[in-house]
């Protein structure tokens, strides 16, 4: 037995707590981070803390904040991690690979030298960008059980792009405060933060194509909350179309073969409809009924 009613407010004692340890003084932003709008706020502050692309944000207090002690359960179609110290690892480790650069030639000789004073440039820039991982939220769906457990369910796309200071019309999203001012709608919040798809421009010309380095990924993670408000339930599920699809050509192969075994399927069936022996099944079949 489910409802449409929202869950869990910051007025709600399960959550209150929590809540109040995330205030977005305390809340480290990072260059890249997902689309939000209204909705619940605890399952946002969970999906930004978990997808959000800064390193420097221990996922480890988070964690404790979030999981069950002794019932929190990860899952993807790869791994599965059955405590809250495997769940903080993984996920900490995953954040590690979201930003990655190649630092200046001065940074790496001073690493490999300490001893030797080398004159850095102005700014800390890096020398190239390398790989940039980000997640964007398409839609989000609450429910209540009658006995205090809650579900969501977050329909996202992981965003993979390879070397993004090649590519234009694209600008790297910054990261957003949880909660929407009053004045500003959530539809015009959305709308401004909206990303455009990064492409490769063509030589000589003002044109640009999509680009071959851009990834997504289509994932649909599902969060049970107890009556606490704690995860006691968290699962990643990817589509093996969709992950066939990150191979670059497979997306065109997946268009054409899927269509040819469609109909190749309808060509099977109006034969086997033809056969005399089929009619015959069917016609003892409306017999019997």
């Amino acid at each position: 037995m489910t409802s449409t009613i929202p869950f869990p407010t910051s007025g709600t004692p399960g959550t209150s707590g929590i809540m109040s340890e995330l205030q977005p003084a305390d809340l480290k932003h990072s260059e890249l981070s997902m689309v939000t709008c209204n909705g619940n706020p605890l399952t946002y502050q969970v999906c930004d803390f978990v997808y959000d692309n800064s390193p420097s944000t221990s996922f480890l207090d988070t964690a404790e904040l979030f999981y069950e002690t002794r019932a929190g359960h990860y899952e993807n179609p790869l791994i599965t991690a059955t405590s809250r110290t495997l769940i903080a690892d993984i996920h900490a480790l995953v954040r590690q690979f979201s930003i990655v650069d190649i630092p200046k030639p001065s940074k790496i000789f001073s690493a490999l030298l300490p001893r030797v004073f080398i004159k850095e440039s102005v700014g800390s820039d890096p020398w190239f960008r390398v790989l940039r991982i980000w997640s964007e939220i398409e839609e989000l769906n609450e429910s209540e059980s009658f006995d205090g457990h809650k579900r969501s369910i977050v329909e996202h796309t992981l965003n993979i792009l390879f070397f993004p200071d090649l590519h234009m019309g694209f600008k790297m999203p910054k990261s957003l405060s949880l909660r929407t001012t009053e004045s500003t709608p959530a539809s015009e919040t959305i709308h401004e933060l909206s990303l455009v798809t990064p492409s490769l421009p063509v030589p000589g010309t003002p044109f640009a194509v999509p680009s071959p380095l851009h990834l997504q990924l289509h994932v649909i993670t599902c969060l049970s909350f107890n009556e606490q408000g704690r995860i006691t339930y968290h699962r990643d599920v990817w589509d093996m179309r969709d992950v066939i699809g990150l191979v670059p050509g497979m997306r065109i192969a997946q268009w054409i073969l899927g269509r040819a075994g469609a109909w190749g399927l309808s060509w099977i069936a109006k034969r086997l409809r033809s056969q005399p022996h089929s009619t015959s099944l069917i016609t003892s079949a409306e017999t019997i009924v």
